[in-house]
């Protein structure tokens, strides 16, 4: 009988001990209990079980909570492990409160590694388009926010990593805070014009990011910008003349003053794409600033006043 109340309350070393002496003196002495003595182990069989389990799911859930940025999916906040960088994995957190960044989106590579410079092409520009399209408002990022691209090499590859992370996070390490993929809020007018204008958003912002020595991926950046550009001037003269309802008197002309500016830039994006040929070449356009046109820019963010959005937060 004590085997049994230990088995119950789940002391399972006392209950397995006084099972097996009961077996044993049940056996010798032909005593009643014995059905008790192996009743006994069995819950003590049972509850070693249900610890197990246990064990396995609390280190699954231990698990999920930190790992290497790619374990994770679109629209994880997460803090450095290390304090640093990603090298070291990093912590899930909650994006209600301060993080190091963000995973807005995962952008696969195919069946076969490309090779390095094929896959560090595609991630870039297959992360700002998915970017464009997770992030529903980019111009309300902060300004030191920034697209980092984590893109895998041919042994991380082998190892399981099969696409790009799209993360964002703070050039100069301070906190965010936030949901970026959180559209509340957004009036239909406001959505729609934010899906025209994102993409060209965000590779602003990355083509300011992109060192002397990424020179390949500046004119790759540069062709899309124009491309992105030109479409987006075609769109945004077409709502100009055809303004949704329930649009501000003064929306269209911000419409129509962004198209123009995004004509320029798409070819002055053009030229630049031919230009670059060289390290030094895109280090020269970084140093005379026209990495991207300025004044486009400048009208995206008088185009959020009619649109009653808030201008970027900075430092």
């Amino acid at each position: 009988m004590c085997a049994l109340v230990a088995s119950a309350v789940a002391l399972v070393p006392v209950g397995v001990v006084l099972g097996i002496v009961a077996l044993f003196r049940t056996q010798r002495l032909r005593l009643r209990g014995r059905r008790l003595a192996v009743v006994a182990l069995s819950l003590c069989a049972a509850w070693t079980a249900l610890g197990m389990v246990g064990i396995i799911a609390t280190a699954a859930v231990i698990g999920s909570q930190q790992g290497p940025l790619s374990s994770f999916g679109a629209g994880t906040c997460f803090t450095y492990h290390d304090g640093t960088d990603t090298a070291q994995g990093v912590d899930v957190a909650s994006c209600a409160q301060a993080h190091d960044g963000q995973v807005v989106a995962h952008h696969g590579l195919g069946s076969s590694y490309p090779g390095q410079d094929a896959a560090s092409e595609q991630s870039v520009l297959g992360c700002v388009g998915d970017a464009a399209l997770a992030v529903p408002d980019a111009g309300r990022l902060n300004l030191s926010t920034r697209l980092r691209i984590y893109y895998p090499t041919q042994a991380s590859w082998d190892q399981g990593m099969r696409g790009a992370v799209c993360v964002l996070t703070h050039v100069d390490h301070t906190s965010m805070d936030g949901d970026a993929l959180d559209a509340g809020g957004l009036s239909p007018v406001q959505r729609q014009v934010l899906g025209l204008t994102n993409e060209s958003v965000l590779l602003r912002v990355k083509l300011h990011d992109v060192p002397g020595s990424s020179w390949k991926i500046a004119a790759t950046l540069e062709r899309r910008l124009s491309a992105a550009d030109g479409a987006e001037s075609a769109a945004l003269s077409a709502l100009a003349a055809n303004p949704p309802r329930g649009a501000s008197a003064d929306l269209p002309a911000a419409l129509r003053t962004l198209a123009a500016s995004d004509a320029e830039e798409a070819s002055r994006a053009q030229e630049t794409a031919v230009l670059v040929t060289s390290s030094d070449a895109w280090q020269s356009q970084i140093g005379s600033g026209t990495q991207t046109y300025a004044p486009a820019t400048a009208d995206y963010e008088n185009l959020r006043t009619p649109l009653h959005l808030p201008p970027p937060t900075g430092p």
